[in-house]
C-alpha cells in the first residue's frame, strides 16, 4: 500500500501586519504573492508520515511543537513522525512576539496549519514517489572575508555552496498524472531586501507558482543549509524571476527523467542532542559583543547584556539546550533537518560520507533557534556566528554561539540515524 495526500491552504495576514527578516519601519503594504502552508501525509503498508511546509522564516520551537501535537492526537500518531518546516522568506510576518496583531496571527497559523493536515490525511490516495536530482547554480556563498580577517554579510565567488536540485515527484499510479512535488534547494530567500513592503514567499513562491501552472499540482519547496547561502541575485523584482526561473527551469528539466515506485522504504527517527552553548563571557566581553551588535545592527541588545551579567554574576557560565535531530526517509531520497540555520558544507559532507545525490540536509525544521556554523568558520567571527545571539537569542533561546565541534557532532548524529 502506497498513499499519499495533501492541501494547501492560503495562510496570508492582514495589512499592516509586521515584517520579519529585515529591519522595517512599516508592516505590510500590499501582497505581491500570497503564503501558503502545503501539508504531505505519507503513507505505507508499515508507516504514516506527515511533511508540513510554512511559509515563514520560522517559528519558534515551543509553536511549532504545539502544532505537532494538536496533529499527533488529530491523527493518533507520534509527533515524532510529523516533520514542520519553513520555507525561510524574508518578506513574511513576524510570529513572535507579545504584541496583539501577531499573537492573533499565529493562532490563527498554527489552527489553519493542523486543518490542512487533517485534510491532506482524509485526501489520501493510491501513489507511486519517483526522485531526481541535478545541479543548478542559484545561490552563493555570503561569507566574505575581509583584509583584516574577518567575514561579513557580502559574496565570496569562491565559497563553497551546495548546488543540489532535488526533486521528489508523486503520481497517481493508475492516471500517471502528478498529485505533488517535493523540491530542495539551498539558497537563502531573501531577494526582496528591506526596501520591499510586500509581502511574499521570495523566490520560492514564484518558482512554486511556475511549478504548479506547469504540473498541474501543489509544490511545496524546502530550504537546505543555507545558513552562509545568498540567492545569487537579488535586491529587485527582476532578481526575484531570475531565480524563481532558475529553480523551476533546473526541476522541469528533469522531470521527463524521473522514474516511478510504490512506497518501499519510508521512516521518520528523531533524537535530542545536548547542544553545549559558548560560555557566557566576561563583563568586558558582554560589552564587547553587545556593543557591537548595537552599532551593526542597530538594535537594542539591553535584554541579552542583562542576562548574561546576571549569569555571570552567579556564576552559572555553562548553557545547554537540547535540539531536536530528525531523519525523513523515502525510497531512495532523504532529508535531515534541524531547527537552526546549518552552513552550506554541513551537508555536502553527509552527501559525500553516504556518497549519496538525495541525501539532503537543511535548517528551518520543527522550529527556528540560530545559526549551525562550521568549525572552520568560527575565527573569522561575523554575524552568523558571534552576532545574531546577541540579537535574536533573548527571543530564541540560542544566547551564545555553540561551541565550535557543534555542527561536526550533529552530522555525526546524522549519519549514525542513517545506520539504524
Amino acid at each position: 500500500m502506497s498513499r499519499f495526500g495533501i492541501c494547501q491552504v492560503d495562510v496570508s495576514p492582514p495589512l499592516g501586519m509586521p515584517f520579519i527578516g529585515y529591519s522595517r519601519l512599516n508592516g505590510i503594504s500590499e501582497v505581491h504573492d500570497p503564503l501558503y502552508v502545503t501539508a504531505c501525509v505519507f503513507e505505507s503498508e508499515k508507516a504514516k508520515s506527515v511533511f508540513v511546509s510554512i511559509d515563514n522564516i520560522g517559528m519558534l520551537v515551543e509553536d511549532t511543537s504545539l502544532i505537532r501535537e494538536r496533529v499527533g492526537k488529530r491523527l493518533d500518531m507520534s509527533e515524532e513522525k510529523i516533520t514542520v518546516v519553513f520555507s525561510h522568506t524574508h518578506s513574511g510576518p513576524a510570529t513572535a512576539s507579545t504584541d496583539p496583531l501577531i499573537l492573533a496571527y499565529k493562532t490563527l497559523l498554527i489552527q489553519q496549519t493542523v486543518e490542512a493536515v487533517v485534510k491532506a490525511n482524509d485526501n489520501l490516495e493510491n501513489a507511486e514517489v519517483g526522485w531526481h536530482v541535478t545541479d543548478g547554480k542559484i545561490g552563493v556563498n555570503r561569507r566574505e572575508k575581509t583584509t583584516e580577517g574577518y567575514a561579513k554579510m557580502g559574496t565570496d565567488p569562491a565559497g563553497i555552496v551546495d548546488e543540489r536540485i532535488g526533486t521528489l515527484l508523486i503520481r497517481d499510479p493508475s492516471a500517471k498524472h502528478l498529485i505533488g512535488a517535493l523540491i530542495f534547494c539551498t539558497a537563502h530567500p531573501n531577494v526582496l531586501k528591506s526596501n520591499s513592503m510586500s509581502l511574499s514567499g521570495d523566490y520560492p513562491g514564484i518558482a512554486r507558482k511556475i511549478l504548479e501552472q506547469s504540473l498541474s499540482c501543489p509544490v511545496v519547496i524546502i530550504q537546505g543549509a543555507a545558513g552562509n547561502v545568498n540567492a545569487k541575485y537579488r535586491g529587485d523584482q527582476a532578481s526575484l524571476k531570475k531565480m524563481a526561473y532558475g529553480l523551476s527551469g533546473n526541476v522541469l528539466t528533469m522531470v521527463p527523467e524521473v522514474t516511478f515506485h510504490p512506497i518501499f522504504k519510508h521512516s521518520v527517527q528523531s533524537v535530542s542532542y545536548p547542544m553545549r552553548l559558548d560560555d557566557v563571557p566576561n563583563p568586558t566581553d558582554i560589552e564587547r559583543m553587545a556593543s557591537r551588535a548595537e552599532v551593526d545592527w542597530n538594535v537594542s541588545t539591553k535584554r541579552w547584556r542583562d542576562y548574561m551579567v546576571e549569569r555571570w554574576e552567579r556564576q552559572s557560565t555553562t548553557i545547554v539546550m537540547d535540539i531536536e535531530v530528525q531523519l525523513f526517509k523515502l525510497n531512495e531520497g532523504s532529508f535531515a533537518g534541524i531547527p537552526m540555520e546549518p552552513f552550506c558544507e554541513s551537508a555536502l559532507f553527509i552527501r559525500q560520507s553516504l556518497q549519496d545525490d538525495l541525501a539532503f540536509f537543511g535548517g528551518y525544521t520543527n522550529g527556528y533557534i540560530g545559526y549551525l556554523p562550521t568549525e572552520e568558520e568560527y575565527p573569522y567571527g561575523g554575524y552568523e556566528v558571534t552576532i545574531n545571539p546577541v540579537v535574536y537569542g533573548p527571543v530564541t533561546g540560542l544566547w551564545m554561539p555553540p561551541v565550535a565541534s557543534t555542527a561536526t557532532e550533529i552530522t555525526k548524529t546524522i549519519l549514525e540515524l542513517y545506520q539504524t
